[in-house]
């Protein structure tokens, strides 16, 4: 089951990569989701120092969220 969420999580981040090289401002959305499914997977496993760095991009991605929607453009 591990396996399956860390290949959704994968893919839902790659989605938000080119959502972000689109500057759709939807591509926090899909990182706040990959990061939450990433690190659930390193607290289960014990690989804290991985749930760590998911838990600073998590922070990233709900800043970036709030900065853009500062900002008028593409997206949500």
């Amino acid at each position: 089951m591990i396996e399956i969420i860390g290949v959704v999580s994968t893919v839902i981040a790659i989605i938000g990569v080119l959502a972000n090289n689109r500057r759709l401002r939807w591509c926090f959305l899909l990182w706040l989701i990959s990061k939450a499914m990433s690190m659930a997977i390193h607290v289960d496993t014990g690989i804290w120092y991985l749930a760590v760095r998911d838990a600073v991009f998590f922070v990233m991605a709900v800043e970036g969220w709030f900065l853009w929607g500062k900002k008028k453009g593409k997206g949500l």
